[in-house]
């Protein structure tokens, strides 16, 4: 004898719908709005930067490491 399968669906659909976690569009809310601009960096800069974030434990983008590098800066500036 071969069994069925059963479907079991939940009661209030609706419900099960509406419990989810956040979406995408409310992270996006939290985030402060960003200005992309070029930036023109030497290529000897840019293979200093590449060297120093490859030491890091775990990876860390370029972009990532430029904008901790330009933060410092600011809060040494703004001492």
């Amino acid at each position: 004898m071969v069994g069925k399968s059963v479907l079991r669906r939940p009661q209030d659909i609706d419900a099960v719908i509406n419990r989810g976690g956040s979406s995408a569009a409310s992270q996006e809310e939290d985030r402060e709005k960003e200005r992309i601009f070029n930036l023109r960096v030497p290529e000897s800069l840019v293979e200093k930067v590449d060297t120093l974030r490859k030491r890091r434990t775990g990876k860390i983008s370029r972009n990532t490491w430029i904008l901790e590098a330009i933060e410092e800066k600011a809060e040494r500036e703004s001492l």
